[in-house]
């Protein structure tokens, strides 16, 4: 992610609209619905890393997807300002993979008509949670579902609520670190966690901040707040079907975090995959089950 710089991310000066004016390549019509077109690379290992076989071909077929994918039509932002992103970290590639995996869940049923329980740790603007409200609106008029939204920044739950009355759509919402408050009243209900965590390795000091540093600090591998959410997440997801998407880099070692989840009987694997400007953002699916990915 880049780093805010008077208010704005890095290519915000490419001003359209409200909706579209985080976009860094809006001006050139690359932008759908106020978001941007990432170009599709093969995607090599961060630092030279080399994954194992079968984690490059879950790797492979995580890119391949996110290439075929349309891209998912993102909830209206046109009620936020400038004074907003000084504040709360803006909608940026990240948040559209992470959209567009949702997206690709659904079309693949992997997210099946039912009711859900969500949860969305580090909420943000809300963007993610409030277009996952939106897709099960349209395909399941008959449930209702509950969200629920974390963030340790009060300003972003200001706006996340703003964002979900423009929107339509009803958040439960909570101010904490992760869910940590949360692990006893929501243990095991929750059919769906978003995550977009901070994974941007820094110094460890930089990790703990309530304002909008706490949206990219990540410590040391961009993993201090990933691995304190690996627990959790076994403590609040529903079984035997609960499901986790959560954004990762390469510089978050996903392969050996892989392997933590296996620990406590998680199974990790790259679901959309594709390159953002300096670094490789993957959507990893978490489920309790082990579940084989089609690798074509």
């Amino acid at each position: 992610r880049s780093e805010p710089s008077n208010g704005c991310l890095l290519f915000s000066v490419f001003c359209l609209s409200p909706s579209t004016f985080y976009s860094p390549f809006a001006a050139f019509g690359l932008h759908k619905a106020g978001r941007s077109m990432a170009e599709h690379h093969p995607l090599p290992p961060a630092n030279g890393t080399k994954w194992s076989p079968c984690f490059d071909a879950l790797n492979i077929a995580a890119e391949k997807r996110a290439k075929e994918c349309e891209p998912a039509v993102l909830p209206n932002l046109d009620h936020l300002s400038l004074e907003d992103y000084d504040r709360v970290y803006e909608p940026s590639d990240d948040t559209y993979l992470l959209c567009d995996g949702i997206m690709l869940a659904f079309q693949t049923g992997m997210i099946p008509i039912q009711n859900y329980t969500t949860l969305e740790i580090g909420c943000g603007t809300g963007v993610p949670t409030i277009y996952l409200a939106q897709t099960l609106q349209t395909s399941s008029h008959a449930y209702d579902h509950v969200h629920h939204v974390t963030d340790i920044n009060p300003h972003a739950l200001k706006v996340s609520e703003s964002t979900a009355k423009a929107n339509n759509v009803s958040l439960k919402l909570h101010e904490c670190d992760l869910v940590t408050p949360l692990l006893k009243v929501l243990e095991n209900s929750i059919d769906i966690v978003l995550f977009n965590p901070p994974y941007v390795p820094t110094p460890n000091e930089e990790v703990g901040s309530t304002g909008i540093e706490a949206s990219w600090a990540g410590g040391k591998d961009g993993r201090q707040v990933i691995d304190r959410a690996i627990s959790q997440f076994a403590t609040v997801l529903a079984k035997p079907n609960g499901q986790v998407f959560m954004i990762t880099v390469d510089d978050n070692a996903p392969e050996d975090l892989a392997q933590d989840f296996a620990k406590i009987g998680l199974n990790l694997q790259p679901w959309v995959r594709r390159r953002s400007r300096n670094e490789s953002l993957t959507v990893q699916r978490i489920t309790w089950e082990k579940t084989k990915l089609e690798l074509t």
